[in-house]
């Protein structure tokens, strides 16, 4: 009984062994896929500017890591970048830029990123660029001061981090909706002052401003270097219904004493996109009359 006993203790031993040494490396494998499967993607963001950033976190939230380069224009225009930069840009996940010669420097930058993984974002795709005419055809790249341009562009983000995530498409759904209603809301606010503007004349210095002025509807004529006194009496206007359209960031450099003006920005770092068409938006709801309660209508 002894010797059966302890065959059988040997046997189940042996078993126990067994099913140890073929067993655990199976759940462990089972464990680890599990997990793997369960881990949220993680992505690295490098935009240009910091509007670009601030559109891209209202998609994102904190759920990724997104960083900038720049905030100032003058920066991004003379910019010179270097190997260095080339290695940060081309280890992230996702570069966005803005397009349409806003980076004078973007297509020779992106010709020498290392791809790999990286995905590069024009923000302009899709949107219907309008041009300067000074001689030669160039694009203007301030197309985010739009109201469809920028709602454009921030779908052009949306769908960027979607295709790079696409198990959480329903939560950067949700979050563009949010801020595109969020800025519709705003901007119907604002219907009835900007429609009483129609009596007014806007004048322009240069084409920085017709993204914008062309979403408002508003009545616009380009000095085109003209005195600014004789173009009002050629154009037959009435000088307290012409508003001059002023730089904010430049020195208008025609004598505007005794004229209306309002001061825009095509482009504000520190702002983003969205709060920059706000802000250009209210500065003319100031010029409006009392809003006629009988119209309809949306500037969104």
């Amino acid at each position: 009984m002894k010797k059966i006993t302890f065959a059988m203790v040997l046997i189940t031993i042996v078993l126990s062994l067994g099913m140890s040494v073929f067993s655990s490396p199976l759940l462990a494998n089972t464990e680890n896929k599990s997990n793997a499967e369960m881990r949220d993607k993680y992505l690295n963001i490098m935009t240009v500017n910091k509007p670009q950033y601030d559109m891209v976190k209202k998609i994102i939230k904190d759920k990724h890591n997104v960083q900038y380069m720049f905030t100032d224009e003058k920066e991004i225009s003379e910019f010179k970048y270097n190997a260095s930069v080339l290695e940060n840009v081309s280890n992230m996940d996702l570069f966005i830029y803005s397009g349409a010669t806003f980076e004078p420097w973007a297509n020779s930058f992106i010709s020498e990123l290392t791809k790999g993984n990286l995905g590069i974002i024009n923000l302009s795709r899709g949107v219907r660029l309008l041009n300067y005419d000074e001689g030669a055809t160039k694009e203007n790249p301030y197309y985010f001061e739009g109201i469809d341009e920028y709602k454009i562009a921030l779908c052009n983000v949306k769908a960027a981090i979607e295709d790079r995530d696409p198990k959480n498409r329903d939560f950067y759904e949700k979050n563009y909706n949010i801020a595109i209603k969020e800025f519709n809301d705003k901007l119907k606010s604002y219907d009835d002052k900007i429609k009483s503007l129609s009596d007014y004349t806007f004048i322009t210095l240069n084409h920085d401003f017709d993204y914008l002025t062309k979403s408002l509807n508003l009545n616009i004529k380009e000095l085109n270097n003209h005195e600014l006194g004789e173009f009002i009496k050629s154009n037959n206007l009435d000088p307290k219904k012409v508003i001059v359209i002023v730089d904010g960031e430049q020195d208008p450099k025609i004598n505007l004493s005794g004229y209306n003006t309002i001061k825009l920005w095509k482009y504000y770092g520190d702002w983003s996109f969205d709060d920059l068409i706000l802000y250009n938006i209210d500065e003319l709801a100031k010029w409006a009359k009392p809003a006629d309660k009988s119209s309809t209508g949306s500037v969104a």
